[in-house]
């Protein structure tokens, strides 16, 4: 049981180590690319507060006591990733309607007929699918990218809940590890 319980913090150690690497790098980018020093200061105020936001769910996480690795919900959070980036991909790519069409057909069915955690995932999963064919150039792809963003959201559950931004760093986060599989595998 033990093992269990190392196995899953670990996992959302990682998730953690994830998001700080994603949104990090998008704040060190951002700032270093600024002309204006100004906005470069906010940058790095932002920042800070970004590093004391992580640092303060890391220390929950390690006193947190996980006892299930697989559950329903698990199921349902892949499930609602596989449907959101793949039926968006779908839409935007086969059908030629385009990503923000599709993102939002997708988004509007998942909010009609989902519960409001699953369709929040679902319409964050379907950001992934609004991906280029540069980027995510087929069905297989789109579905490697779904099981990527579903296993993000199962170890990063507790980052941010609730706080705006989460969604875009989650599909950004899943888009660049899928980009880098599907290069390595390309």
């Amino acid at each position: 049981m033990k093992r269990k319980i190392f196995a899953r913090r670990n996992a959302k150690i990682l998730g953690l180590i994830a998001f700080i690497a994603t949104g990090g790098g998008l704040i060190a980018s951002t700032a270093i690319n600024e002309d204006n020093f100004y906005k470069t200061e906010i940058l790095i105020i932002l920042g800070c507060f970004f590093v004391i936001s992580l640092v303060d769910h890391y220390r929950k996480l390690k006193e947190s006591d996980d006892k299930k690795i697989l559950t329903k919900r698990s199921l349902y959070i892949l499930a609602c990733s596989f449907i959101g980036v793949t039926s968006t991909w779908f839409i935007n790519h086969k059908m030629g309607y385009g990503a923000v069409i599709a993102n939002g057909l997708v988004g509007v069915m998942a909010a009609t007929f989902l519960p409001n955690d699953l369709a929040g995932i679902t319409y964050t999963s379907s950001f992934v699918g609004m991906s280029s064919l540069k980027v995510i150039p087929s069905m297989q792809a789109a579905i490697l990218s779904s099981v990527i963003v579903g296993f993000v959201f199962l170890t990063t559950a507790e980052i941010y809940a609730g706080i705006g931004g989460k969604g875009g760093t989650t599909a950004a986060l899943s888009t660049i590890i899928t980009r880098a599989i599907t290069r390595i595998l390309g």
